[in-house]
C-alpha cells in the first residue's frame, strides 16, 4: 500500500511537470505583449534594445529573465528565491518571448497531494492493520479454543487417573508381597512373582506419565506461586529419595552437593525437584550396574548449575533436541528408557524458570546433564 501511494505521487508529479512544460510553451508561441498573460504564467518581451516583464512577475526572477536580455535560446528555466520556474522561449521576428510558469502553484499542489495521500495511507494501514487483527483474532479463536478444551481434558484425565492408578500399584504390591512367601519353593509361584514384578513396574511407569501430563497442563496455563528454593538441598532431597532405587540396579548414587552455603534460585520447589527427579532416575536407568550416578551443584557466575553425571551408554549431543519432544525415545530400546514427557517436561520446567537444559559427553563414557539456572537472591 505505501508503495502504491509513493508510486502514485511520483507518478502524478511527472505528469503535472509535462502539463506545465507544454503550458509554457503554448504560452511563450501565442503570446504578442505581456499584458495578457495566462494565470499563473508570467511573460517577457525580449529585444535587443528593450525588455518587458509582466508586473506581477517577482522581483527577483524579472531581474534574472531581464539580465539574460534577448540571448535566451535554447533556455527551459530560471533559478531566483532559491527556486527553479520553468521556461519557455519562443522567437519570432527578432523579439524572444519568454513564458515562465509560477512553481509555487506546483509546489502548493504537490504538498496538499502528499499530505492527503500520506493521511489516506495512514488511514488504509491503519484499516488494514486493525482488519488483520480483528480477522486473525477470529481465526485463531476457535483454534484457541480446542487447545483450551485439549489441556482440560489432559488435566482432568490425568487427576481422575491418579487415584485409581494409585489403588492398582497398591494392589500389585500387596499381590506380590503374598508371592514372595510362596515363591521360596514353587516354580510357578516363582514365575508369577516374576510377572507380578513386571506389573509393579508397569503402574509404577504409568503414574509416572500421568503425573507429567497433569504438571506439563499446570505449566504451561496456570501461574504456580515462585519462592527461594534451595538447590543444594532439594539435589540432597533427590538422591536421598532415589538412593534404594539405584542399589537396586546395582548403581551407586553420589551426593557431590555442598550443603555448606545455600545456593538459591527462584522458582517453583514442586517443579524443579521433578526436573532433578527426572535426570536422575534417567541416568540411573541407563547406567550400568557397578557404575556412579553422581549428583552436583555448583554456582557459576550469576548461575546455578545442576549436574547429573552418569557413566552409561551415553546419548548423542545432536539427538538431544528429538529427545525433547514429547514421549520420544531414546535409540537403546533395552536400557529402559521410560514412556513419558521425560526430557521434554524437564525442558519445559527449566525454560519456564529463565534457564536452559545443557547435555555433555561424561569423560570416559556418559552423559552428563546440567540444569542450569538463574542464581536468586541469597537469604541473609
Amino acid at each position: 500500500m505505501l508503495f502504491a501511494i509513493v508510486g502514485a505521487a511520483l507518478l502524478f508529479d511527472r505528469q503535472q511537470l509535462a502539463e506545465i512544460r507544454g503550458r509554457v510553451e503554448t504560452t511563450a508561441r501565442t503570446a504578442d505583449d505581456v499584458v495578457d498573460a495566462p494565470p499563473g504564467t508570467w511573460l517577457a518581451r525580449l529585444t535587443p534594445t528593450a525588455q518587458e516583464t509582466t508586473r506581477s512577475m517577482p522581483p527577483a526572477l524579472a531581474e534574472a529573465v531581464v539580465a539574460t536580455g534577448d540571448d535566451v535560446t535554447g533556455r527551459t528555466s530560471y533559478t531566483a528565491d532559491d527556486r527553479t520556474w520553468p521556461a519557455w522561449v519562443d522567437r519570432r521576428e527578432g523579439v524572444a518571448y519568454v513564458a515562465v510558469y509560477d512553481i509555487r502553484l506546483h509546489s502548493g499542489e504537490e504538498r496538499r497531494l502528499l499530505v492527503s495521500t500520506a493521511a489516506a495511507g495512514g488511514a488504509g494501514v491503519l484499516l488494514a492493520a486493525l482488519t488483520g487483527l480483528l480477522a486473525g483474532r477470529r481465526a485463531v479463536r476457535p483454534l484457541g479454543e480446542a487447545m483450551e478444551l485439549q489441556r482440560q481434558f489432559v488435566a482432568d484425565a490425568s487427576h481422575e487417573l491418579r487415584t485409581p492408578l494409585a489403588v492398582l500399584s497398591t494392589r500389585a504390591q500387596l499381590l506380590r508381597r503374598h508371592l514372595v512367601a510362596d515363591a521360596a519353593g514353587d516354580p510357578a509361584a516363582a514365575r508369577r512373582l516374576t510377572e507380578v514384578d513386571q506389573l509393579v513396574h508397569d503402574t509404577r511407569a504409568m503414574a509416572d506419565v500421568v503425573s507429567d501430563l497433569l504438571l506439563s497442563a499446570q505449566l504451561e496455563h496456570t501461574e504456580q506461586p515462585a519462592g527461594r528454593v534451595d538447590v543444594d538441598e532439594l539435589a540432597a532431597e533427590v538422591v536421598r529419595s532415589l538412593t534404594p532405587y539405584a542399589a537396586d540396579r546395582g548403581v551407586t548414587l553420589v551426593d557431590r552437593t555442598d550443603g555448606r552455603e545455600p545456593l538459591v534460585v527462584d522458582g517453583v520447589r514442586a517443579s524443579l525437584r521433578r526436573s532433578v527427579l527426572a535426570l536422575v532416575d534417567n541416568a540411573i536407568a541407563h547406567s550400568r550396574p557397578g557404575t556412579e550416578v553422581e549428583v552436583r551443584v555448583v554456582t557459576e557466575g550469576d548461575e546455578v548449575h545442576v549436574d547429573v553425571i552418569d557413566h552409561g551408554t551415553g546419548v548423542d549431543v545432536a539427538d538431544v533436541e528429538r529427545l525433547s519432544r514429547r514421549f520420544a525415545r531414546g535409540g537403546d530400546e533395552s536400557a529402559g528408557r521410560r514412556v513419558g514427557l521425560g526430557l521434554a517436561l524437564v525442558t519445559q520446567i527449566v525454560r519456564s524458570h529463565g534457564g536452559r537444559l545443557a547435555v555433555s559427553e561424561t569423560a570416559g563414557g556418559g552423559a552428563t546433564f546440567s540444569l542450569i539456572l538463574p542464581s536468586g537472591a541469597r537469604p541473609a
